[in-house]
């Protein structure tokens, strides 16, 4: 296949593709997003300890909630009841409708019910809290979609790499801030309401900003230089259907060995990535017996080295494939054995050590940092198989593997049980329990991606007319245009 680059335009070719333009104002907007958008999403992990323990809040004055381990489980899954419902809908409805009001509905509309949390823990207690959660999990499941899309349409396929590195890191910069922040904010004279209040105010502040910013793509934004424009075009009508819309072949989608590989690898990484996420300051108030402040610090420590390692990973997925040190189908795949198979050892040998305060946060931290291996792993693969049909691919990955969020909270209620009634060395051993599980997830799911997984794009991502015929379909717009 003829290299990107040498299929260009002289034109674009000569165009520094370096020089900050308005797609970098949409990645450092789509960046932001996903940030407070997580924020929204998790600040409930760190609340709840506030929420529910009487030796937190009861100096403070703000109210206390007494439920049990298996009624937060409930509460902290809720969301995810709502978020694999909309994902694939709304991947669709972006590609055909532009992602720019997709995106914003999800991140305002969550923001908005954020705010309304703590009116809703104390009006109806943790059956109107798990309906709220059920409401933001509805609105976020428009914006990872929405997000495949817009970078689909924004970063010329050179530029991905590191675009995507930016992007994705959202993720981690507000997991972050709201583990240390929220920590600090529920320890204040503000309570953990502010918790809430804080973030959801900053993703309507977030909301305007992305309406005044943003565009669809480069052919609807009024602001971009021409020079830019046809840069980008360039580059993506080099590597895809630009924005055709084509019918979705299902069919050979499902029906793809590769793709089992992501939906696979995707459900085992969303497994161990929940349980860390929603259960890390539920682990460091009964093992390792944390006060909030210093839960939310240390739960929020492992995702700062994320947020570092995700740069990282980024520049080198860039090197290992401009220089072609490794074929992509292999560069993919170590990428994502270094995440997988690196965070399954350091929760196997948190399960088997008896380990000091300072090693488990340590072993938590290398756990949690290598995950930033999935970017340049399975998480960008789903375009690496088809250019024209990633977006909607993601959708589907997404949506299945998400059911984990659910399962994963529920999975700690029942195995560790609830700490007011079972004795420390019972909750240690659930914990262990628990560890292990996550660590075979890990161990399992990326066996799976190397041994079936590929980078090669498949034949259908070029529909025929007798695959167009023959397959289940929807209409569809192009989403991610090329790989890394």
């Amino acid at each position: 296949m003829q290299p990107i680059e040498c299929s260009l335009p002289l034109e674009s070719r000569n165009y520094v593709s370096s020089k900050l333009g308005r797609r970098h104002l949409q990645v450092a907007l789509l960046s932001l997003g996903l940030a407070l958008a997580y924020s929204c999403r998790i600040n409930l992990s760190v609340c709840i300890v506030a929420m529910t323990s009487r030796n937190t809040t009861a100096a403070t004055g703000f109210p206390v909630y007494g439920w049990d381990q298996t009624q937060r489980g409930l509460v902290l899954s809720s969301f995810f009841w709502g978020y694999v419902v909309t994902q694939v809908p709304a991947g669709m409805l972006a590609q055909r409708f532009g992602p720019k009001q997709f995106l914003m509905a999800g991140v305002v509309g969550c923001s908005l019910l954020t705010i309304l949390t703590p009116l809703a823990a104390a009006w109806g207690g943790w059956k109107l809290m798990c309906a709220l959660r059920v409401g933001e999990g509805l609105f976020q499941g428009m914006i990872y979609p929405s997000t495949h899309t817009m970078i689909g349409r924004w970063i010329p396929p050179l530029e991905r790499g590191r675009a995507s590195a930016l992007v994705f890191s959202g993720t981690s910069l507000g997991t972050v801030t709201t583990m240390a922040g929220v920590g600090l904010l529920a320890a204040s004279s503000w309570g953990w309401p502010s918790g809430f209040h804080v973030p959801g105010a900053l993703g309507l502040v977030w909301g305007a900003l992305w309406l005044w910013l943003a565009a669809d793509s480069p052919a609807t934004c009024s602001a971009i230089s021409e020079r830019e424009r046809n840069y980008i075009e360039a580059s993506l009508g080099a590597s895809s259907s630009g924005e055709k819309r084509h019918s979705v072949p299902w069919i050979a989608i499902m029906t793809s060995l590769p793709f089992w590989s992501l939906i696979v690898t995707h459900l085992c990484q969303n497994f161990g990535h929940w349980i860390l996420l929603t259960q890390m300051p539920n682990y460091m108030k009964n093992v390792l017996h944390f006060d909030i402040k210093q839960n939310g610090l240390n739960s929020a420590l492992p995702y700062l080295c994320l947020l570092f390692a995700s740069f990282l990973v980024g520049y080198l997925a860039q090197v290992v494939n401009e220089r072609r040190i490794l074929s992509l189908t292999a560069s993919r795949k170590v990428f994502n054995s270094m995440a997988h198979w690196g965070a399954g050892t350091a929760l196997t040998l948190l399960a088997f050590l008896d380990v000091t305060h300072d090693q488990a946060v340590a072993l938590l931290t290398v756990a949690v940092a290598l995950e930033s291996g999935t970017l340049a792993g399975y998480i960008v693969n789903h375009v690496d198989l088809s250019p024209n049909f990633g977006g909607a691919m993601m959708g589907v990955t997404n949506s299945i593997a998400n059911t984990m969020g659910i399962i994963a909270p529920i999975f700690v209620s029942q195995i560790v049980g609830d700490a007011e009634t079972h004795s420390q060395e019972e909750i240690v051993r659930g914990w262990s329990t628990v560890f292990l599980f996550a660590a075979s997830c890990y161990f399992s799911g990326n066996l799976f991606f190397v041994l079936a997984g590929s980078a090669e794009v498949q034949s259908w991502n070029t529909p025929t007319p007798k695959s167009k015929k023959g397959a289940s379909c929807v209409s569809s717009a192009d989403t991610i245009s090329s790989t890394i």
